[in-house]
Parts: structure tokens; sequence; C-alpha cells
């Protein structure tokens, strides 16, 4: 009796944490968007890689990797930003889905880190002396400025589809916040790869994604 109770117990206790821990699939594709966009901008790269990890049965692991390089024309300024980000953090899917369905609405947040390089190609300069305009502008030669970094979190809010046999189209739009940048003497970094726009004022952005994934399941199904 008491072999017994201690393997129903043992039974009991594998059963429970099945229930708590479920990695059933992995899901693996890009961002469909950023191809096309940068391809109709002239831009000469801009990928992002994206994949989760389900751990439980609405919680996923989730982490995003990019490559940008990409001319970034303002105002009084045109520079190239070239650099890499990566995200990760983790979705909670917040959809009960009906038997046989695997879409989600989620919610989710993350931490950015991005290295990269600003290469300053043409700017302008304000002559206070002038009348009629105060603008002057100048063919100087190009500024390299390399090593930069930047950090901040992400509040993500998105859904998934699966449009076919384990395969998903998926949106989602990202609230960012600026935790820390490197900086270069005597000029701000407008743009940071995987933030995107930097202003002095405000350190929020925003951003978005259209991706395309595929399910690869990592448990047989019964």
């Amino acid at each position: 009796m008491v072999f017994s109770q201690v393997d129903n117990q043992l039974n009991d206790s594998l059963i429970e944490k099945n229930k708590l821990l479920n990695i059933n699939k992995i899901r693996l594709g890009f961002d469909i968007f950023k191809p096309i966009k940068s391809s109709s901008e002239g831009d000469n790269l801009n990928y992002e890689i994206v994949g989760d990890l389900q751990i439980t049965e609405n919680l996923y692991l989730s982490a995003e990797y990019g490559l940008i390089d990409r001319l970034i024309e303002d105002e009084n300024i045109n520079f190239i930003s070239d650099g890499n980000f990566l995200r990760f953090g983790f979705d909670y899917n917040m959809f009960n889905n009906w038997v046989g369905m695997d879409n989600a609405i989620f919610l989710g947040l993350r931490y950015g880190s991005s290295n990269f390089s600003n290469k300053i190609e043409s700017y302008n300069i304000r002559n206070s002396d002038a009348y009629f305009s105060n603008f002057v502008e100048n063919n100087y030669e190009t500024i390299d400025h390399n090593n930069l970094t930047g950090s901040w979190l992400e509040i993500v809010a998105g859904v998934k589809v699966e449009t076919f046999n384990n395969i998903y189209l998926g949106f989602s739009l990202r609230l960012n916040k600026l935790l820390s940048t490197k900086k270069p003497d005597n000029f701000d970094n407008l743009f940071i790869p995987g933030f995107n726009k930097v202003t002095d004022e405000n350190t929020w952005g925003s951003g978005f994604n259209y991706t395309l994934t595929y399910s690869i399941p990592l448990k047989k199904k019964k």
C-alpha cells in the first residue's frame, strides 16, 4: 500500500508538471514587409528574422534579429545607418481557441539592443547673419561614427493567424522606451536600428511588423 501511494503521488506530480510545461512547437520566419519597403526606398538592406517557442499553453518565449543598412533623409542632414539588433522577451496569448484552431491575440514585452554605425553623407548649417535664408548647403567630407549602441524596452500587441497548416501570418504594434544610447561627440543618434527614429525631446518610439512564420512541432500528435 505504501509503494502504491508513493507511485500514485509520483504519477500525479508528473501529470501536474506536464500541465505547467507545454513545450509543443517552435515557430520561425521573417518580416515580409521590411524587404519590400527597403527595396522601394532604395536601401541596401533591411531584414528581420523572428521566432517563438511555446513553453506553456499560452506563454511563448520570443526573439527577433535584424540587419539594417538604410539611408536616413532628415530636414538638415542625410546619413546612412548600418547595424544589427536583437530583441527578446515573451508573448502571452489571450485568445481562446476552438478545437482545431491555433490562432493568437497576444501581449508581450521585449528587451532590445542594437550595435550600429552612422555615416554622414551631407548636411546643412545655419547662417544666422543671412537676411533672406539662414541655410548654407555644404559639401564637406563624409563623417563616420562607429561602435554606437542603444538599448530599449518594448510593449508589444499583435495577432497571429494560422492561414494554412503550420503557416502563420502575423501583425504586431510596438511601443518603445529608450533606456540608453552611446552617442558620438557633437552628434546625436537620430536613428537606432530596431528602435527607429530618436528625438531629443522624447525617448519614446514606435514600430510594427508583418510576419510569415512556419511552426515546427516538437511533439508527435497522439
